[in-house]
C-alpha cells in the first residue's frame, strides 16, 4: 500500500518521525559514544586542575629546595670553618696534644656538614666513639637528585711548630637539608592527597545525586514525547534544579491544558464534519432519491406509450426509454456509493464489527481478483459517534490506498483493543497488503492527510511503513473514551479473533 499524493503536500508530524526513525536512532546512538557524563567531565576537570598544580607545586618546591640548601649548606661550611680553625691553633699552641684527641665531638655531627682527619701522611685518622644518635633516614636517591645540590669539599691544615700534624675534611653534604624538605613534601603531599580525595568523593557523591535529578527531568521528557501531559518532576533540594522542576510542571502543565483544549476542538471539528456528512447523506438520499425514481417512473410510461405509437417510431422510442431506463438505474447504484461513503447508514446503528466486515465485504464484491481478510478482536459494539467514524474511516482509505496506489493483490485488516502505557486502553488498526509498498520519500495525499487529522483529534497516532514483510503497514492507535471499552468475555480474554476472509463472512 503505497500513496502518491498531490505534489507539494506536507507530510504529517507522526509519519514524518516514522520515516526518519532509523537515522535519527543511528545519529543518537553514535553521537552518544562520543558523548561524556557531566560527573566525568567535572571529576576529570579537577584531577586535571589538581595534577597542574601538583606540578607547578613540585616545580616550586625544588626550586626554593635547591636553593636553600646551598645556601644552608654553605653557610654551615663557614662556620665550621671557622670552629675548626681554632681548634687547629689551639692544638698547635698545646704541644703533645693530638688532633684527633683534641678534636671536640660537636664538632663532628654539624648539620650539612662531614668532617674528617688525615694524618701527615694523607690516611685518614679514626676519631674516638662518642655515643651520638645514627644519623635520621634520608631522602630518597631520586628525590636528592632532583634537588641536585653539589657536594663542597674544603682543606684545613694544621701545623705545629712548622710541621704538618694532620689535616681536616670539610665537605658540605646537603643530606639533612633535602631529607627535611622530603619530609616536609611528603607530608604536605599526604595531607593534599586526603584533602582531594575527600573533595572528590564529594563532588563523585553531589554530581551523583545531580545525575539522579537530572534523570527525573529526562524520564520527564520522555513521557512528554509520548504525550503523557500529567507527568509531573518533584523538585531536587538544589534551588536552581527547583525553579527548574517548577518551570517544567508549568510547561507540562500548559501543554495538557492545550492539549485538551486542542482534543476538544479537533473532537469538535470531526463531530461538525460528520454531522455535514449525515445531512448531506440526508439531502442526496430525500432530494435526489424520489427524483431518480420519478424520472425512471416516467421514462417506464414513456416505454410504454412508444408501444402505441405508429410502427415506424415505436422502435426508435422504446430505444431511446430503455437507454434513459438504464442511464437512471446507473445513477441510482452510484448514488447509493456516494451514499455510503459520505455516511454509511449501518454506523451507529449495527455494531462496529459488522460495520467493517459490511466495508471489506464490499471491498471484496467489487475486486474479487483480490483478497480480503478481516482479523476483528475485541471489540464494543459501539463507541462515540466521532470513534466509530474515525475507524471506519482509516480502514476504508487504508484498504483504497493500497489498492489505488501500492496494486497490493492481498489486504489484511486487523482491528481490536489492546492495553496502553500509562494504563487504559486503546484500538489498534493495522492495515497492511503485499504491495509496492511506501516511496522512500513519502508525500501524503489528502485522503491521508485526513486521516491522520481525524487520528490525532482523537489523541491518538496514525502511521504509515513499510511492512516486515513487503508491502506497506497502515498503524493507527486511537485511546478509547472513558467507559467505552468493551466488557471482558471468556472468549476476549482468551485472546480469540473472529476472522473474515474469502468465504468466511462476520
Amino acid at each position: 500500500m503505497s500513496v502518491h499524493p498531490a505534489p507539494g503536500t506536507a507530510l504529517p508530524q507522526g509519519i514524518a518521525r516514522a520515516g526518519q526513525t532509523g537515522a535519527s536512532e543511528a545519529e543518537a546512538a553514535q553521537a552518544g559514544s562520543r558523548r561524556v557524563s557531566l560527573r566525568t567531565r567535572v571529576l576529570g576537570a579537577v584531577l586535571a586542575i589538581n595534577l597542574v598544580a601538583a606540578v607547578v607545586a613540585g616545580a616550586v618546591v625544588v626550586v626554593n629546595a635547591r636553593v636553600a640548601a646551598g645556601r644552608e649548606m654553605v653557610a654551615s661550611i663557614e662556620m665550621a670553618e671557622n670552629m675548626v680553625r681554632e681548634v687547629a691553633e689551639r692544638v698547635a699552641t698545646e704541644p703533645g696534644t693530638s688532633l684527633a684527641a683534641a678534636f671536640p665531638p660537636h664538632l663532628r655531627h654539624l648539620r650539612h656538614v662531614r668532617i674528617s682527619l688525615e694524618g701527615p701522611d694523607g690516611r685518614p685518622a679514626v676519631l674516638p666513639a662518642d655515643g651520638a644518635p645514627a644519623p635520621s633516614d634520608a631522602a630518597p636517591s631520586w628525590f636528592a637528585r632532583l634537588i641536585g645540590v653539589s657536594q663542597v669539599t674544603r682543606r684545613i691544615d694544621v701545623v705545629a711548630d712548622g710541621m704538618l700534624i694532620g689535616r681536616v675534611r670539610i665537605e658540605g653534604v646537603p643530606d639533612d637539608e633535602v631529607a627535611e624538605v622530603w619530609d616536609d613534601v611528603f607530608d604536605f603531599a599526604s595531607v593534599a592527597l586526603a584533602v582531594n580525595f575527600a573533595i572528590l568523593t564529594a563532588l563523585f557523591v553531589a554530581l551523583g545525586q545531580v545525575r539522579r535529578d537530572l534523570s527525573r527531568f529526562r524520564d520527564g521528557l520522555d513521557e512528554l514525547e509520548h504525550n503523557e501531559f500529567a507527568c509531573r518532576v518533584e523538585p531536587p533540594r538544589t534551588r536552581e534544579l527547583a525553579e527548574v522542576a517548577e518551570r517544567f510542571n508549568t510547561f507540562a502543565e500548559t501543554l495538557g491544558a492545550a492539549r485538551e483544549e486542542n482534543a476538544h476542538l479537533y473532537a469538535r471539528l470531526v463531530s461538525l464534519q460528520e454531522d455535514e456528512r449525515r445531512q448531506i447523506a440526508g439531502d442526496l438520499h430525500d432530494e435526489l432519491g424520489p427524483l431518480m425514481f420519478g424520472l425512471k417512473a416516467s421514462a417506464d410510461s414513456l416505454a410504454r406509450l412508444a408501444a402505441t405509437a405508429p410502427a415506424e417510431n415505436a422502435e426508435r422510442m422504446v430505444a431511446r426509454a430503455r437507454s434513459l431506463i438504464e442511464i437512471v438505474e446507473r445513477m441510482q447504484v452510484a448514488n447509493r456509493r456516494l451514499l455510503t461513503r459520505i455516511r454509511p447508514a449501518a454506523l451507529g446503528h449495527v455494531p462496529l464489527k459488522d460495520v467493517l466486515s459490511s466495508l471489506v465485504g464490499d471491498f471484496r464484491q467489487h475486486d474479487p481478483d483480490r483478497r480480503f481478510a478481516l482479523e476483528a478482536g475485541v471489540l464494543a459494539d459501539h463507541y462515540e459517534p466521532s470513534f466509530d467514524a474515525t475507524v471506519y474511516r482509516c480502514a476504508q482509505e487504508g484498504i483504497t490506498n493500497a489498492l489505488k496506489h501500492g496494486n497490493a493483490r492481498s489486504v489484511r485488516i486487523t482491528v481490536g483493543e489492546e492495553g496502553r502505557r500509562g494504563g487504559g486502553a486503546l484500538l489498534r488498526l493495522v492495515v497492511a497488503d503485499d504491495g509496492e509498498g511506501p516511496p522512500a520519500l513519502p508525500k501524503v495525499s489528502h485522503g491521508l492527510s485526513g486521516m491522520t487529522e481525524r487520528v490525532r483529534a482523537l489523541g491518538g497516532t496514525c502511521r504509515l511503513e513499510r511492512g516486515a514483510q513487503g508491502g506497506a503497514r497502515l498503524l493507527v492507535e486511537l485511546p478509547i473514551p472513558l467507559g467505552h471499552a468493551a466488557p471482558v468475555s471468556p472468549a476476549s480474554a482468551g485472546g480469540g479473533r473472529v476472522r473474515s476472509g474469502p468465504g468466511h463472512p462476520v
